[in-house]
């Protein structure tokens, strides 16, 4: 198995496309270029994290906001903000914003005519859109500043009430920033912020808001004669060990049998983890499989138009035939 979720996309390497560039907004912007471009069939986007493309503070300001770890889906986000002015500053007025934004690989391609022959270049590039802009209205910030005034402010905001939390899935980036912004008239606006790490919930996955299938959240599950058990009961943690109990006492024939364990992520194919061979008579008895659940694999969740599940397949592969295999779903995160 990939010894970290992201190496299944990484997989395919890091390649540039000559004279090809990204561009994400403000303040995800600090890699803007060719790191955000890659040839067709690379993943440019499995390679960075919301960190790296942070842009923590722009030319008229120093300092940072510091955010207080543990921030959760329905939860709280604590900040503190610690900045100190290297210019004058002369706002209109200012903002304090918890923002949201899907980052996302997309191919795009060019057709050029040299003479009588047409040229197509494919490329991957990424791309954000906004998901959320939550205004904090109570939280008020100086909008003038002489050089060298300190802000010393801190910050209560509300994390995402239904999420998506922030999940990193290779293909599509979550990302959450806290952001002070001074809005200045005829210039770039100024700008100190922070990328928040928003936790899933468990309490919203076991509140049924979230539909997951019948046998996400159970430790033992059958299905007819088959029946595959887990251990922990879920949710899995990331990082942990997942056992899985399988047994099908009908199993026979075939060239051997498989247990996997897959992501299903939504406007993608499916992704397979990890995968045990055992021979049609094990599985027959029963055996006893143990898959390493990356550390870094996201939770499941629902937001962004995106949602992403988790399910464990049995399989026996039989030759020339249509292979036999049962399936159920497992809570992660």
């Amino acid at each position: 198995m990939a010894s970290s979720f992201l190496d299944i996309w990484r997989a395919s390497g890091r390649a540039h496309e000559f004279g090809k560039t990204g561009s994400l907004p403000a303040p995800l912007d600090r890699l803007n270029g060719e790191t955000l471009a890659g040839r067709d069939g690379t993943h440019p986007l499995a390679f960075l994290t919301s960190a790296e493309l942070l842009t923590p503070c722009t030319g008229a300001l120093s300092g940072s906001l510091e955010v207080t770890s543990g921030s959760q889906v329905g939860g709280e986000i604590r900040a503190h903000l610690r900045a100190r002015a290297t210019k004058e500053i002369k706002a209109r007025g200012t903002r304090v914003a918890l923002k949201g934004h899907l980052l996302r690989e997309v191919t795009q391609s060019h057709t050029e005519k040299v003479g009588d022959q047409e040229h197509t270049t494919t490329w991957i590039e990424v791309l954000a859109t906004e998901i959320a802009n939550v205004p904090l209205m109570e939280i008020a910030v100086p909008a003038t500043l002489a050089p060298n005034d300190e802000i010393d402010l801190k910050i209560l905001a509300p994390a995402p009430k239904l999420g998506p939390p922030s999940v990193h899935l290779g293909v599509y980036m979550v990302v959450w920033t806290l952001q002070v912004e001074w809005d200045i008239p005829a210039g770039a606006d100024e700008r100190v912020a922070a990328v928040i790490d928003v936790a899933q919930n468990p309490d919203l996955l076991r509140s049924g808001v979230i539909t997951l299938g019948p046998s996400a959240m159970m430790g033992a599950w059958s299905e007819g004669e088959v029946s595959m058990d887990i251990d922990p009961t879920p949710p899995i943690a990331p990082g942990s060990a997942l056992k899985v109990n399988v047994r099908w006492p009908g199993a026979s024939g075939g060239r051997g049998a498989r247990v996997e364990l897959y992501a299903d992520l939504s406007k993608s194919l499916p992704v397979r983890i990890a995968a045990a061979a055992l021979e049609t008579s094990d599985l027959a008895k029963g055996s006893l499989v143990t898959f390493e659940i990356p550390s870094d694999a996201p939770p499941v969740f629902d937001g962004a138009g995106l949602s992403l599940r988790y399910r464990i397949r049995t399989l026996i592969d039989r030759p020339l035939r249509s292979d036999l295999a049962a399936e159920r779903n497992v809570v992660i995160g």
